[in-house]
């Protein structure tokens, strides 16, 4: 419909419009006033008045918003509407129902544009002046407050209704379409807020938390950093994966690199890359605790992975899978750490001797050994037990490389609060994670310690000191 399409427009679109419907309305009534007054005078001039008010405040409107914004804007179109409405209460010498008519819509004018009453004062007192003037110099001092005839109160009132009305519908109908463009707005924003987690996927964490923050850009750029790298693979896993079907094959490192991947963010590593079984970590960007703190955050990572993949070799002997174990590599220097690659593809990644280097360790690695570098064994030195060990040759590093091999951490670090329990020695294997373990469970756990203490006992009971049965005294006689 052509009035539905005129209302679908913008507001100050849709307020021209209402301003131009009101002024009408205006003179309709103020001319039907002058045919149905015998005293009134000058009454027909007033349309043409209204006309030129309307083009003017047209370039009036555009002027101002450029110059100034819309709160002023408005202020200044409420000012013209209360001269406006001045002039045609006096063209009505205030007759009653018209003038009640012409307020009324004042001031739901004024309630819809927010007008302050600091405003509406000022518009006031403009509107007594420019009232008295009108009386003085244009229609003149007849008799004021006249009973409305029949014909101009009706008028009146269908005029402030259409008004109004228009109005009103105007209103619900922008908010209804502002409410189905919120509702669309956070279907989109969810739908982008899900795309981008799913997309983060493919991502470091920390990378893809700083483009949506806005502090980095995705273009190809890098810089220089002191970094902590990490390399690890399952030792055997090729050959491994040439005697199981595709089926197990994927079970077997899906449940190994999301084991890995959740311990790597506990500790705030950035996990660069997936090749295979083996994985690429490092420490010291995007986000850094200090060169220090990123050396000992990445050793309490590969600790944290090492006991990890205990438990996993544990479920997976009782699954019917082979034994697995994993060599890791920890190296520590400057790398160029940034975007790599094309403008249409690329990827976060750090080129250096360090990353090499990392990877080279893993190699020279024995199987559940934590391999670490000269640079990185001066940072960690006074918090973890090093074993020093003999200067290799590395492939693709010149000259030989000393490396240490990290046992554990001290034992004045231990507490006993600590979450993990890691003991091994001949024919006992106990590994105890008491951060998967519920309060509700510990009642069980205890009672098969208690059992295990005792089955001890018995044993010891049974043997001699060389482990032989003692035999019982009616055996010793026969």
């Amino acid at each position: 419909m052509p009035l539905d399409r005129m209302l679908d427009r913008e507001p100050k679109q849709f307020e021209v419009f209402q301003r131009l419907m009101g002024y009408i309305m205006i003179a309709l009534l103020v001319v039907v006033y002058y045919f149905t007054s015998p005293d009134a005078s000058y009454q027909l001039y007033f349309p043409f008045f209204l006309l030129l008010i309307f083009v003017i405040s047209q370039k009036l409107s555009h002027w101002i918003q450029y110059r100034f914004d819309n709160h002023i804007r408005r202020n200044v179109f409420f000012v013209i509407d209360v001269i406006v409405i001045a002039s045609a209460l006096a063209a009505v010498h205030l007759s009653l129902v018209v003038s009640f008519v012409l307020l009324s819509a004042l001031v739901y004018n004024a309630i819809n544009n927010k007008i302050s009453f600091m405003m509406g004062s000022f518009a006031s007192l403009i509107a007594i002046i420019v009232f008295y003037l009108n009386i003085i110099f244009i229609f003149g001092f007849d008799e004021y407050f006249q009973q409305t005839n029949p014909e101009l109160s009706v008028l009146a009132f269908v005029c402030i209704a259409i008004f109004t009305n228009i109005g009103n519908y105007y209103q619900n109908r922008r908010m209804k379409r502002i409410e189905e463009q919120k509702q669309n707005y956070f279907k989109e924003m969810n739908r982008y807020i899900e795309l981008s987690n799913k997309l983060s996927r493919y991502a470091p964490l920390q990378l893809w938390q700083a483009i949506m923050r806005g502090e980095t850009e995705a273009k190809l750029e890098y810089k220089r950093k002191k970094i902590t790298v990490f390399f690890s693979d399952i030792q055997g896993f090729t050959e491994l994966s040439e005697t199981l079907i595709p089926d197990d094959l994927a079970f077997l490192l899906n449940d190994y690199l999301s084991q890995m991947t959740e311990i790597a963010k506990q500790y705030g590593a950035t996990i660069d890359k997936f090749m295979g079984d083996a994985i690429l970590i490092f420490f010291g960007d995007p986000d850094s605790q200090g060169v220090e703190q990123d050396a000992r955050n990445c050793i309490d990572m590969a600790i944290s992975m090492r006991h990890q993949m205990k438990l996993l070799r544990e479920r997976w002997v009782k699954m019917g899978y082979a034994t697995l174990h994993i060599r890791m590599g920890v190296s520590t220097g400057y790398c160029h750490v940034g975007n790599y690659g094309a403008v249409h593809r690329m990827a976060y990644t750090i080129v250096g001797r360090d990353a090499n280097l990392a990877a080279r360790l893993q190699s020279a690695a024995d199987i559940d050994e934590i391999l670490v570098s000269d640079e990185t064994y001066k940072l960690i030195k006074n918090d973890y037990l090093c074993a020093p060990k003999k200067p290799i040759a590395l492939k693709g590093i010149q000259g030989l490389v000393k490396t240490w091999q990290v046992m554990e951490k001290h034992a004045a670090n231990r507490n006993e609060n600590q979450q993990w329990f890691d003991y091994e020695y001949k024919g006992f294997h106990l590994v105890l994670n008491l951060e998967e373990v519920q309060n509700y469970e510990y009642p069980e756990l205890v009672d098969i310690l208690e059992k295990m203490i005792d089955r001890i006992h018995v044993q010891q009971h049974l043997t001699n000191s060389q482990g032989i049965a003692r035999l019982n005294l009616e055996d010793e006689i026969k």
